[in-house]
């Protein structure tokens, strides 16, 4: 496991690490009832994915699927899970993990409101204009891509540099 990956999962388990975006997602993510566990979660689902092992481990199977598949169901907390992970994760592979991941598939159909949430969080943090560079033109809608592509700070099919990520907060 990469050594920043681990210091931070020892400090969010202890309770030590503070996000240091200061965001209304950010409170809104955290103030969801099931807050701790998605934070367990994600903590897990990066670990897994610093350590590029195989298969999922049969007892996090379902955490991890619930991690990638909300988005089906609960866009808002799709949208929760790459606010926290942006949050509390410095490892830009995972965090383009989630870019291309749960943000480009609540981009796929968002409400209008959750798009203008999207818009505002741009316009505040540059770490999420660098998720938000992730999803790629041709896999989120139209609609999504007219409000985001201003944000963008790569072309249409084109991934943010891992060395060009900006610090939290």
């Amino acid at each position: 496991m990469k050594p920043t990956l681990r210091r931070m999962a020892t400090e969010l388990l202890s309770g030590r690490m503070s996000a240091k975006i200061n965001s209304s997602e950010l409170e809104r993510a955290l103030a969801r009832p099931d807050a701790d566990q998605m934070r367990q979660q994600l903590l897990a689902y990066a670990r897994y994915e610093a350590e590029g092992a195989g298969d999922w481990p049969d007892e996090l199977a379902d955490d991890f699927d619930e991690i990638i598949t909300c988005h089906f169901d609960d866009p808002e907390k799709a949208f929760a899970y790459v606010i926290i992970a942006a949050s509390q994760s410095d490892d830009p592979e995972f965090l383009a993990l989630m870019g291309c991941g749960n943000l480009e598939n609540v981009l796929r159909d968002p409400s209008p409101d959750l798009l203008d949430r999207i818009v505002a969080e741009a316009r505040k943090s540059a770490r999420f204009r660098w998720l938000l560079s992730n999803p790629f033109k041709v896999a989120i809608a139209p609609k999504a891509w007219e409000a985001i592509e201003k944000f963008r700070i790569t072309g249409p099919h084109e991934e943010p540099s891992a060395d060009k990520l900006p610090p939290r907060g």
